[in-house]
């Protein structure tokens, strides 16, 4: 099989995993400074691996060459470059902040995608369910400032709350609930990939039963905050990640010959009936008493869908960003495209969609894969999640954080699906060394 571990594991290698792990909690706890010294920490924790020889990191031409890991990397590097320096040029940035600041953000962003890709999953124990643990502990760091900030929240300014907005634990600013919406939103998925887990736990019981734990934390907390947030997007995400992952698992044997214009067509008929999707379920949800009447008047959350309307005809006009257009309801389209196109112009919102693109390859592979189902599903359903966080929230524009976790992933998926290849063609060069033998 594919994902037998090819190595012993050791007690050093458990440490180097926990270490890992513990880096990455709390480089996405969003602690000012903090998070930037963790993005420092990981290139050194590097290069200590390449002196000792631990093997924790690992990039080879094979590698390389399979993934063609260079391309994306070298695209994101010039839309970080071409935005940030356009909306600096319009003077979108805060003046109080200084310029390196946003040099280290460019540089975080960057870096744990090659952290991300350049994990050396094979080496380390539970491969490849070490995969899963590793984003885990990026997940629950997030669920678990999502949760502090509510109720410091709840606590303090309790009337925010009814405004649909939180206090950030560490700062005390203001943010509206969308800021750790999309955060919960993959906190609540967790649930889907237990249910559909669950028919394949005995590939590996041990680890089901451990994720079985950490997941019902997730699911818990993600849910009641969502509740109190009045944020619709994790149970929107959750109705769409169980039929998603269903249809995925029936026909992932033909999904190879799924074309890019049918991706996209696909991706845009979900897109247009989200809308009618959310008020069917608000309307719903607040019927039984879960939600309050804000969801019966009002089908679409802070006019978002109206922002898209005006957005998709503007951005055209106004090839060179600069916010030239007026928004009917907020200040951000809420879509991460569109936001930056409305922000920095076309060429970076190009390069961003091409950047995504080319991780669509990645994900096909993994899902066409003889890999753990379990990864399988858990993968698949980050991406719902991930997906559909990007296309409703400013997430470049207002949470820079959920951006970094989301180049993060897509570093996990391109090493990981290399490694499914990788693995494919070795299996098939013995096969036909055992052929040639017995002839």
């Amino acid at each position: 099989m594919l994902y037998k571990h090819k190595y012993k594991p050791s007690i050093v290698g458990y440490i180097h995993l926990l270490l890992l792990c513990f880096l990455l909690f709390i480089s996405a706890l969003q602690i000012p400074r903090i998070s930037t010294l963790i993005t420092i920490l990981l290139p050194v924790l590097a290069i200590v691996d390449k002196l000792m020889g631990w093997q924790l990191f690992s990039i080879n031409k094979i590698l390389l060459k399979q993934t063609k890991f260079i391309q994306p990397l070298l695209i994101l590097t010039i839309f970080c470059i071409v935005y940030w320096t356009t909306i600096n040029d319009y003077g979108f940035l805060d003046k109080e902040t200084s310029w390196l600041s946003y040099v280290a953000q460019i540089m975080r962003i960057l870096s744990f995608y090659i952290v991300g890709f350049s994990i050396n999953y094979s080496r380390l124990p539970a491969y490849p369910y070490n995969t899963i643990i590793v984003m885990t502990s990026l997940v629950g760091s997030t669920i678990f400032y999502s949760v502090l900030s509510v109720l410091k929240t709840l606590q303090i300014r309790p009337s925010l709350i009814e405004q649909r907005q939180y206090l950030d634990y560490w700062t005390d600013k203001e943010w509206p609930a969308t800021g750790v919406g999309g955060f919960l939103c993959l906190g609540l998925l967790y649930i889907v990939v237990i249910f559909y887990g669950y028919k394949h736990k005995k590939e590996s019981k041990l680890f089901y039963l451990f994720f079985v734990l950490i997941s019902a934390i997730f699911v818990f907390f993600s849910f009641n905050a969502t509740v109190l947030l009045q944020n619709r997007l994790a149970l929107i995400a959750t109705a769409i990640g169980f039929v998603t992952i269903g249809f995925l698992l029936q026909f992932r044997s033909k999904l190879k010959f799924i074309t890019l214009p049918l991706f996209v067509g696909l991706f845009a008929i979900v897109s247009v009936g989200l809308n009618i999707l959310e008020i069917i379920l608000s309307t719903v949800l607040a019927q039984f008493g879960v939600f309050n009447e804000r969801f019966l008047s009002r089908g679409t959350e802070s006019g978002r869908f109206d922002n898209y309307q005006v957005a998709l005809t503007e951005i055209w006009q106004y090839p060179f960003g600069g916010r030239e257009f007026k928004l009917p309801e907020t200040k951000w389209v809420h879509n991460l495209w569109l936001d930056v196109a409305y922000d920095a112009g076309l060429l970076p919102m190009f390069l961003l969609l091409l950047y995504f693109i080319l991780h669509i390859k990645c994900f096909l592979k993994i899902l066409n894969s003889d890999l753990p189902k379990i990864v399988i599903v858990y993968f698949s359903t980050m991406s719902i999640g991930i997906l559909l966080n990007m296309s409703l929230a400013p997430i470049l524009a207002g949470f820079f954080g959920e951006f970094v976790m989301v180049c993060f992933f897509l570093g996990v998926i391109a090493r990981l699906s290399g490694e499914v290849e990788i693995s494919k063609k070795y299996q098939l060069s013995s096969q036909r060394g055992l052929y040639s033998k017995s002839i």
